[in-house]
């Protein structure tokens, strides 16, 4: 995971700005600024979300927050068709796992249908 000192880093160095000219939009010394991309120090959290705008980016995108989001699907089925099942099993191939099942079977003898419902979890 990076560190706010590296994205800091990045994101100057990708506007092409110098410690000196950085520091002076923030309004602070370029000292600070290289005490910030050393990590021996960090900027006051009152300036979080003007470097965040400024940069065009998210507080939590400049300090490394990851977030997990969980995705959900409902998969309808019938086990008498095959296609159902591998679609399914495409869906578990690809990371995703089953959450909840609900079946009821058709007539006597019939294969049961039902849906599945799938989820994945996924860092942002």
């Amino acid at each position: 995971m990076a560190t706010f000192s590296e994205i800091f880093k990045a994101l100057r160095k990708n506007k092409q700005l110098t410690q000196e000219q950085i520091a002076e939009i923030f309004g602070v010394s370029p000292q600070a600024i290289s005490r910030w991309e050393n990590a021996t120090s960090y900027p006051d959290i009152t300036l979080l979300p003007n470097i965040a705008s400024y940069f065009e980016t998210t507080v939590d995108d400049l300090l490394g927050v990851k977030k997990t989001v969980k995705k959900q699907k409902i998969v309808y089925f019938q086990f008498r068709w095959q296609k159902s099942a591998d679609i399914i099993n495409n869906y578990l191939d690809d990371g995703w796992i089953i959450k909840e099942m609900h079946t009821h079977p058709l007539d006597d003898g019939q294969h049961p249908e039902g849906v599945v419902i799938i989820e994945k979890t996924i860092l942002n």
